[in-house]
Order: C-alpha cells, then structure tokens, then sequence
C-alpha cells in the first residue's frame, strides 16, 4: 500500500494528539437549544485516554479553568499569559505561563517550582458534544505533554 504525504501528515497528526498527556478545550454551548437558551463559553481539560464528552459534558475526570483565561475562549481570543487549572488527574492545581514561542508551561500552584510540562497549540480539531440541556463544540487549542494523567 502506497503512502502518499497527505496520509503521512493524517497519520503524524494522529499520532501527535494521541501522544498527548492532556488536552485543553474550549468553546461554546448553547444551554437549552431551542428553548430560548443562551449560549456560553467553557472551557474543559481531558486527560487524552478519557477525550470524550462524558469528561466534557460531565465534568468526568475533568479539569476547569479557576483563575485567568485560556488562549482562546469559544470565539473570543483573550490574550491572555497566565491560567490556573483545578485538580486533574489526582494532583493539585497546575499554574499555566505563556512563553515567548507560544508553548505554555506549567507548575502545580503551591509545589516545589519544579516545571510539570509543556503545552502546544493544539490543532483545532472540533470535539461536538450534546446533552438533554446543551450542545457544545468544543476546539482542542493546547495538547499538554507531562505525566500527570499517566
């Protein structure tokens, strides 16, 4: 079977999300579509061997943004350089610092200073989920490489 450098790049890119330790995703939610509901941004972290939507529409082994902003909420992009996470995967809040090639690192709030990992620009790709009260579609923005969720 031939290999052409499109399946080549399908297959990397494959391989470079599923290698990922975490991913941070973030879009928006329409609460109660069709009922007059409002549309909301959220923003979500999954471990990459639970990435689905019982972990983004449930909370289900979860991370959630507690203080900043992520690089880019729903639609809006925010500039921001700093994010905290809550407790994922069994430790304790993790501090996000942008840096200047664009990858975010981070430390867990309170630890030793000891540097946890690095986050990537993610690919975008779009993670649609939906619910009896809302339908979401999600863009995974940063794939964080650590071993936190190992």
């Amino acid at each position: 079977m031939k290999c052409s450098a499109n399946h080549f790049l399908a297959i990397l890119g494959f391989a470079s999300s599923v290698a990922a330790d975490f991913h941070i995703l973030t879009g928006p939610c329409s609460i109660a579509p069709g009922w007059g509901g409002s549309l909301s941004d959220t923003t979500m972290a999954c471990p990459s061997n639970y990435y689905n939507c019982d972990c983004l529409m449930n909370g289900d082994r979860a991370g959630h943004v507690i203080s900043g902003q992520t690089p880019t909420v729903g639609i809006h992009t925010t500039g921001s350089n700093y994010f905290e996470l809550d407790g994922m995967c069994g430790v304790g809040n993790m501090n996000f610092y942008l840096q200047g090639d664009g990858s975010w690192k981070f430390y867990i709030a309170g630890g030793d200073g000891s540097e946890q990992g690095t986050c990537y620009p993610g690919d975008n790709s779009t993670k649609n989920c939906n619910s009896f009260s809302a339908a979401c579609s999600f863009g995974n923005i940063l794939d964080c490489y650590s071993y936190i969720c190992n």
